[in-house]
């Protein structure tokens, strides 16, 4: 079972040789009760330090900490994602902040960092140059390193963050500061473990020189809560009263209380992150500070009035005081002989500037052409005039945007090296694979913008990756026919039959084409017709189409069927002429067709999708399929008015509907009802995934199964050419993905044989690949 610690907050505030606890950029805050479920076993720190000359009111800072801290609470996704969220949304609101300030010559800039507690670990996210040390009897780290961290928040919309996880053990010491004095050396560190906790502030303390905002963590085993340190101080620094941490850990409870009450508190739909107007001195209008919203972020109501004050103060009288003391000077100046011979001086060195500027003129005069070969038509003139500012801002817009293009490379290939560096310390955890993914996503960002040599070797690093933990195997797919079937073809449905011919179903016509196999291939059989035919019997555009047995008594290859469920024959013979039919011995009205399939072992039934009447029709291989039943019976059928297709083997039969979800039944006997399950639970065990009627990341548009030996259940997601292997219970086995670049539509149709091979249709073409080897 995994150690919980708690993790016990000193907060140090040193300023002018007086130190309190009381820190305004220091907030805790626990999960809300409707916190997302990766939430809500995650305790938030934030230490937010303004550097400049705007600063932020104590109300007001207390005010944007709780606002960032909903932000995060109610940020869906991995840990990473919701503290960068946080990140993104301060920086959204220093940046405009600054910008609307910008005309009085005041800034800030946000240096924070954020702490997440979970079960026996934390991890923080450290934005601006702020030091962070980790002591342990054996070993100090200092984790200050401003290339990843960057330079703050507030001064640009692109940021670096620095991730990173630390497993919580005892006799373990943390501490955060914005800045290091020059008395924390290593040596320092090194002796406070073996400090008992009162002696070890007053190390720290000892000969510190000017102001010191710092925090220092604690772990002790526990509850995974946060509890805030509030030591009685005296007023020359030292603790006046501070009993033995298990005693005096004072949670901050009320902190918590408020985050958890706004977070729950009824809302608007999307309001944004505003500050009132900024007040500054001798300017009282400033528009009102408005930051956009940032997607998967919340929106965070107004913040409490704040007065930003400049910190150059002026003193009004000074001015007049330094006029009366210099004026009688001035005037004895004026009044001497040497003010007299500077004057002189000065008129002589005028007339000589004057005379050098006309002859300037006279010269530039003279090389100009004359009037009349500047004399040019208007419509001349007009293009001109259109032409030169429309190259001007080509130029520039060519120039910002490769300049704009290289920064969000850079930027982006940073964040990917970063989170690949907080995933080597994440090997274990659960977290490794969502880290691992936004690297994914951050990687190939910078690829949308350059693609070097560096950015794609660890795109292909984190693929290998990401392709191992979700179990996917690439296939080089090969196209069947060189130029396709035509542009008014449609794949979207292929069968198989037992010698290996090809029959799809062409949508835009309700057709089958024919492509019989052979040593070189495929050849497309021009005379082959299955499809619509008008008669005494009528059959029209096919909507799906089945194999028949081989046991077919007239020999027909294939089973096609309209949505009037009028049903046809077609023939390998091309000698035979298609038959059609239909069941007559059905008294009940039925709906259109969905969908068929052909049972995949004896008795070879063909059972029909009808969702309008939310019932699965049977016709019997006995019957010669001109005779059956209703499957469901007496029984009442599972909602099926989303059903999408359907699939059967032996006494189990499948139903997927529109969403992606799957129906199981299932028939103890040749007579009895089918029992059914809805919805029957996907079991996926790759890393961060739990059973549930859905696959994360997959839409499931069709599904066929394949017979012994080696039964599976294969099902496509056909937007992003995914396809899944299950086994009949619905657990994951393993998937399968085009290599990058062969095919860049979605499918259409699919199919896999019995000796494991895939038919791929996508549009007018086919593309097959060898699924096992």
């Amino acid at each position: 079972m995994t150690t919980r610690f708690d993790l016990n907050i000193l907060p140090i505030n040193h300023q002018m040789g007086k130190t309190v606890s009381k820190l305004p950029g220091l907030l805790t805050a626990s999960p809300p009760r409707r916190s997302p479920r990766r939430r809500t076993q995650e305790k938030l720190l934030l230490h937010l330090r303004l550097e400049g000359n705007a600063p932020l009111s104590d109300t007001a800072m207390g005010q944007l900490l709780t606002k960032l801290a909903e932000v995060y609470y109610e940020t869906e996704g991995s840990t990473t994602s919701a503290l960068r969220n946080v990140t993104d949304v301060l920086n959204k609101y220093l940046l405009d902040r600054n910008y609307r300030a910008a005309s009085r010559g005041l800034k800030a800039v946000g240096y924070l960092t954020q702490v997440v507690l979970r079960e026996d670990r934390i991890l923080y996210a450290q934005c601006g140059p702020t030091y962070i040390y980790h002591v342990t009897p054996e070993t100090v780290v200092d984790l200050h390193d401003p290339d990843l961290s960057g330079a703050g928040l507030g001064l640009g919309k692109s940021f670096k963050v620095r991730y990173h996880q630390i497993y919580l053990q005892q006799n373990q010491i943390l501490i955060l500061a914005a800045e290091k004095p020059p008395t924390w050396t290593e040596n320092l560190f090194k002796t406070l473990p073996r400090l008992k906790f009162g002696a070890l502030i007053r190390r720290l303390l000892h000969k510190i020189e000017g102001n010191l905002e710092a925090v220092v963590l604690f772990p002790l085993e526990g509850e995974s809560q946060l509890k805030v340190i509030e030591p009685i101080w005296a007023a020359d620094g030292r603790i006046i009263n501070l009993p033995d941490l298990e005693d005096t850990a004072v949670e901050t409870r009320q902190q918590e209380r408020t985050v958890e009450r706004v977070v729950e508190a009824e809302q608007a739909p999307a309001p944004v992150i505003e500050e009132p107007a900024v007040e500054l001195k001798e300017e009282k209008d400033l528009p009102p500070l408005d930051i956009p919203e940032v997607a998967g972020a919340i929106a965070t109501p107004p913040l409490d009035n704040e007065e930003l004050v400049s910190v150059e103060e002026k003193n009004p009288d000074l001015a007049a005081q330094v006029a009366v003391g210099i004026a009688p000077k001035l005037e004895e100046i004026q009044a001497s002989k040497i003010w007299g011979k500077l004057g002189e001086i000065s008129g002589q060195a005028g007339n000589q500037i004057k005379k050098a500027w006309h002859g300037l003129l006279g010269l530039i005069s003279r090389t100009l052409p004359d009037d009349q070969v500047l004399d040019l038509p208007s419509w001349t003139l007009s293009l001109i005039a259109i032409l030169v500012p429309l190259l001007m801002v080509i130029i520039g817009s060519v120039f910002y945007i490769r300049r704009g293009r290289n920064h969000l490379y850079e930027d982006h290939f940073s964040q990917a090296q970063t989170l690949m560096a907080l995933a080597l310390t994440q090997l274990d955890s659960p977290d490794y694979y969502q880290t691992i993914s936004e690297a994914m996503q951050e990687v190939q960002e910078a690829r949308s913008y350059q693609q070097t040599e560096e950015v794609e070797e660890l795109f292909s690093s984190l693929r290998l990756e990401l392709d191992t933990l979700d179990r996917i195997t690439r296939l080089e797919y090969q196209p069947l026919f060189s130029r396709g079937l035509g542009v008014d073809v449609t794949i979207s449905e292929i069968v198989v039959t037992a010698w290996n011919d090809l029959y799809m179903l062409n949508a835009d016509k309700g057709t089958v084409i024919w492509a019989q196999s052979n040593p070189d291939g495929y050849r497309i059989i021009d005379d082959f017709t299955c499809g619509p035919i008008e008669g005494h019997v009528t059959v029209g555009p096919l909507v799906d189409i089945a194999a028949l047995p081989t046991s077919q008594q007239d020999q027909a290859t294939i089973l096609g069927i309209d949505e009037n469920h009028t049903m046809i024959f077609c023939y390998a013979d091309l000698s035979e002429s298609p038959v059609i039919f239909e069941d007559t011995s059905y008294t009940l009205g039925r709906g259109p067709v969905k969908a068929i399939t052909m049972a995949s072992s004896a008795p070879y039934n063909l059972y029909i999708l009808d969702p309008e009447k939310r019932a699965i029709w049977i016709e019997y291989q006995s019957q010669n399929y001109h005779e059956g039943s209703e499957y469901f019976g007496a029984i009442d059928s599972p909602e099926m008015a989303d059903a999408v297709d359907l699939v059967t083997s032996g006494s189990e039969l499948f139903i997927l509907h529109q969403d992606g979800y799957i129906t199981k039944c299932v028939t103890d006997r040749a007579d009895s009802d089918p029992l059914c399950t809805t919805p029957f639970n996907f079991s996926d065990t790759r890393p961060g995934r739990e059973p549930g009627p859905f696959i994360a990341g997959a839409s499931f548009d069709s599904f066929t199964i394949k017979g012994s030996p080696g039964i599976a259940l294969y099902m496509l997601d056909a937007e992003i050419l995914a396809l899944y292997r299950f086994s009949t219970q619905l657990e994951l086995q393993e998937q399968f993905r085009p290599v990058e670049g062969i095919i860049d539509q979605p499918a259409t149709a699919f199919t896999v044989t019995m000796s494991d091979r895939v038919f791929l249709g996508v549009d007018d073409q086919v593309y097959t690949a060898q699924l096992l080897p």
